[in-house]
C-alpha cells in the first residue's frame, strides 16, 4: 500500500467488507496557520480555538525534508508552464567552437525543501474524528 493509499485508507475508514464497522465521517475545510512549525497550530474557520501539533497530521511536501531526484537541461527546450511557454535559454557552452546546443543530466541528487508554513497561510483540512489532516497550502487565483 503506498502513501496515497494509506491516506485515503484512514481518511475514509474501515474496510466496507467490514460489515460490523461505522464508516468514520470526513470533512474538508479551510484554515489559517496561527505558529509555524515545530509548533504548528491552527484556526479552523468557524472555530474560535485553534487546534495544535498533538492533533495535526501535515502532508510531507509543506515540510522541510529531502527527495532525490534527476536535473535535466537542455538549451534552447520549450517548456509549457501551464500559463506560458518558455524556453531554456541558460546558455552553458559560450566558450565552445562548435554550435551545439548543451545537454546534460545530473542523476540521483538530493534536493532539500526548506519552505515550511508560514503564520498567515492558508490550508485545506480533512477533519476526521478529533485527527485533522492538513492537505495543502490554498490560494485565490
Amino acid at each position: 500500500m503506498n502513501g496515497f493509499q494509506k491516506l485515503a485508507h484512514v481518511l475514509g475508514g474501515p474496510n466496507k467488507s467490514d460489515a460490523n464497522s461505522v464508516p468514520k465521517e470526513m470533512r474538508l475545510e479551510l484554515a489559517t496557520v496561527q505558529t509555524p512549525p515545530p509548533n504548528l497550530s491552527i484556526l479552523i474557520d468557524g472555530i474560535n480555538k485553534p487546534f495544535g501539533k498533538d492533533f495535526l497530521m501535515i502532508a510531507e511536501h509543506l515540510t522541510r525534508h529531502s527527495r532525490i531526484v534527476t536535473i535535466a537541461h537542455e538549451e534552447q527546450k520549450e517548456r509549457n508552464l501551464g500559463d506560458k511557454t518558455e524556453k531554456d535559454l541558460l546558455d552553458t557552452d559560450d566558450d565552445s567552437p562548435s554550435p551545439e546546443l548543451t545537454k546534460f543530466s545530473y542523476n540521483f541528487v538530493e534536493l532539500k525543501y526548506e519552505d515550511v508554513l508560514k503564520k498567515g497561510d492558508r490550508v485545506l483540512v480533512a477533519s476526521v474524528g478529533s485527527r485533522y489532516y492538513i492537505i495543502d497550502r490554498v490560494v485565490r487565483p
